[in-house]
């Protein structure tokens, strides 16, 4: 690689881990507000039971800050180790990512059967309007998990052919 292909490579891992880490963030403090609203309405666990107690709220951001830290790390001083760490925790991230893609569409689809039993319940337009407000904040919240899962893939993919390609060419150079 050409320096300048190799200080193009280390801009947009610094770009990358930027935003892997501003995601984390907000899902994080998404998922705090979540959790807190979950103790002040009786009836507000319904609605995000398993966003809140598979701990998705707080292991998938802290993978994905940590992710973007290694990013800028290896984007700051590219070290083989770093480079071969990264690579394992992108997979490691995407995983989590897919895991919690799956997790906010399941708790968003059965909140829509949640919302229906509001009619039922004492106060139903508080019930309406918590159970709006909170698929709201969970679809921002896969959003942005739909992102990481994105970035993650794709980097990835990338580091894998990268890999194959060393590989390739070291045993086609007998």
């Amino acid at each position: 690689m050409t320096s300048w292909e190799v200080e193009k490579l280390q801009e947009r891992l610094l770009a990358l881990g930027a935003i892997e880490i501003l995601s984390g963030v907000i899902i994080l403090v998404l998922g705090v507000f979540l959790g807190s609203l979950q103790g002040i309405f009786d009836f507000f666990g319904e609605f995000s039971f398993f966003t809140f107690y598979s701990g998705y709220t707080i292991w998938g951001p802290v993978c994905f800050i940590s992710t973007g830290s290694l990013s800028i790390a290896v984007g700051r001083r590219p070290r083989k180790t770093l480079v071969d760490v990264n690579f394992w925790r992108y997979l490691f991230s995407a995983v989590i990512a897919l895991l919690g893609v799956m997790v906010l569409s399941a708790n968003l689809a059965l909140n829509n059967v949640w919302l229906e039993d509001c009619l039922y319940s004492e106060s139903p337009d508080l019930c309406l309007y918590m159970g709006t407000s909170n698929n709201g904040l969970m679809s921002i919240m896969l959003i942005f998990t739909l992102l990481e899962l994105c970035m993650t893939i794709s980097m990835t993919i990338k580091k894998l052919t990268a890999f194959l390609v060393y590989w390739r060419d070291l045993v086609f150079a007998f």
